[in-house]
């Protein structure tokens, strides 16, 4: 993906139905931020938080929150971020469907591509909406999640150049 600034993201004009934006990066998660989440959102299952006893189970060690696995792949799929006067914008969009198919574990790497099923402009060429799906594979190529979203992305021409 080619973009005329400097600004992290894929802009409305990158989504066309029937294509993939893969997403550049990858982020890999590390046992300190997946037991301080476990500890904040008092999530207190031993799959998650007990590293002994986790370590007698299925996979071994504690397994990663999905909620968190969730989180890095949408950040990574994110799209650019336009003008702040258009950031109510994408209020009331988000996720309709997350399905969560295979354990993320500490030391694994996420990194994320986004299938687009539709883009619609929102008619005064400042961006418009996207459906997507958003698919979060592992280093291994392997699919650990899909997020079913609509979310707003601006238009390339509205775009901030700033660094």
């Amino acid at each position: 993906m080619t973009s005329s600034s400097c600004q992290r993201g894929w802009w409305f004009e990158d989504a066309t139905a029937g294509t993939a934006l893969q997403h550049p990066g990858g982020r890999t998660v590390t046992a300190d931020e997946h037991a301080r989440l476990a500890w904040l959102t008092d999530n207190a299952s031993d799959v998650h938080g007990d590293a002994h006893r986790a370590a007698t189970g299925a996979f071994g060690e504690p397994v990663v929150l999905g909620a968190l696995s969730v989180a890095i792949v949408a950040g990574l799929a994110a799209p650019a971020t336009g003008p702040a006067d258009l950031a109510h914008r994408s209020v009331g969009r988000g996720w309709y469907g997350i399905h969560l198919s295979r354990v993320v574990l500490a030391g694994d790497t996420l990194r994320a591509e986004s299938h687009i099923h539709t883009a619609t402009p929102d008619g005064d060429a400042a961006g418009g909406v996207v459906r997507r799906t958003i698919i979060g594979w592992n280093q291994r190529d392997e699919e650990v999640l899909r997020i079913d979203e609509d979310s707003w992305a601006p238009s390339r021409q509205r775009g901030t150049k700033d660094c």
